[in-house]
């Protein structure tokens, strides 16, 4: 709850500080279009005004050498109107020598070079200067056939697009800001109540987690209970199995862990240790209790097993990893194992820990034809047939756990 509310201030003095930041950059980002499209604006109107009044009035001759007196006379008289309006502050023409061949008035004052020769290739463009006060110089090309001939130098006040620009800014400004602060205050209103439904369903979450995790293990205790009732029932045919489930499911987890198997995986790996004999259900007692050495039917009915057990939990959706490791543990390195016979690492190393595991108990387990061999023993066998038909990776780890159990009792 208290990250919420963390969260919720940094989310307000974030959005507060973008906003402004997008209010700073708006507002540049439109003054900058409204003063373009102002001088655009005006440029076009003058442009257009000079087009209709001064062209008809001359020929390409004029713009060779100097508009005649009489011709100068009269663009006067026809500039004049728009000169005393303040449309204009004054006019001047220059030819594609750079030659001035026109003036409306006296003055001299500089000219822009670059900005003529621009205007001179056909190019429309403007200054902003300081001359005689702060005004703006159009540049504005001359065209006859489709050929500019001279240009236009039209001078003009900057202050009435200065003002125009402006107010224009002020009134789009405070149409941001106002639009922003609403959107800014709307966003805190939603956020607060988004704050508030998060902080209960939050709540709701933790409580349904932790009643998800109680059924969850709980589920998974029964399925665990499950699974050793069942291995129990298998070893339960035998009295000198008893147990041999539990203690294959033990020590494969401790081979398991030495091997660096993730908690997943051991999982699977116990449930398919615990019932990685269940297919003896199948086995008639006759062959599983015989106290002498099995005839080649009955070791072939005995070699039956994995795949009954898998026929048996196939279908278990909660095992279906387990299956393949059930099937194949009583596979060899060497390929000379059942029921198929694969070898290496073919083999799952899941099968191949069992496979070490239930021989080593087997082997120090009593049986109705024998008794139990010494650990001692049991472990020469192991070490005898690595790689033959144990997987010589699983065989150390499990000599690995047996010093580190005999250095413990001692």
């Amino acid at each position: 709850m208290k990250k919420v509310h963390y969260l919720t201030k940094n989310f307000i003095a974030y959005s507060f500080i973008a906003c402004f930041i997008t209010a700073i950059m708006l507002i540049a980002f439109i003054s900058f279009h409204v003063k373009k499209d102002k001088i655009s604006s005006e440029q076009k109107m003058i442009h257009l005004t000079l087009h209709y009044i001064v062209e008809p009035e001359l020929n390409v001759e004029d713009f060779q050498t100097y508009i005649s007196e009489q011709k100068s006379n009269f663009l006067d008289n026809k500039l004049q109107p728009l000169i005393g309006d303040g449309t204009i502050s004054y006019v001047r023409i220059w030819n594609r020598e750079k030659r001035l061949i026109y003036s409306s008035n006296d003055k001299k004052t500089n000219i822009d070079n670059n900005s003529l020769e621009k205007a001179l290739k056909n190019n429309i463009t403007y200054i902003i200067t300081n001359d005689s006060g702060k005004v703006i110089k159009f540049y504005l090309p001359i065209n006859y056939n489709n050929k500019t001939v001279a240009t236009y130098e039209v001078v003009k006040s900057y202050s009435d697009i200065k003002f125009h620009i402006k107010e224009l800014t002020i009134i789009i400004s405070l149409s941001i800001f106002l639009g922003l602060i609403l959107l800014y205050f709307l966003l805190i209103r939603v956020i607060n109540n988004s704050s508030k439904t998060l902080i209960k369903q939050n709540q709701d979450l933790v409580v349904s987690k932790l009643e998800t995790e109680l059924a969850y293990s709980k589920l998974n205790e029964s399925y665990k209970h499950t699974i050793i009732a069942l291995s129990n029932s298998i070893d339960a045919r035998d009295p000198y199995t008893a147990g041999h489930s539990e203690r294959v499911a033990r020590l494969s987890l401790d081979i398991g862990k030495e091997l660096g198997l993730n908690k997943d995986k051991l999982d699977t790996l116990e449930i398919a240790a615990l019932l990685h004999d269940i297919g003896k259900i199948g086995i008639s007692d006759d062959i599983l209790h015989k106290t002498g050495r099995l005839n080649e039917y009955e070791y072939e009915k005995i070699k039956e097993h994995p795949s009954i057990g898998v026929n048996i939990l196939k279908d278990i959706d909660f095992l279906k990893n387990a299956v393949p490791f059930i099937l194949h543990h009583h596979e060899r390195f060497d390929g000379c194992g059942y029921p198929l016979g694969i070898k290496g690492y073919e083999t799952p190393l899941e099968a191949r820990i069992i496979a070490v595991a239930d021989s080593y108990d087997a082997m120090v387990s009593d049986r109705p034809y024998r008794k139990g061999l010494s650990q001692d023993i049991a472990i020469s066998e192991l070490i005898k047939f690595k790689n033959i038909q144990f997987d010589g990776l699983v065989v150390d780890a499990f000599l690995k756990i047996d010093n580190q159990n005999k250095e413990e009792l001692e």
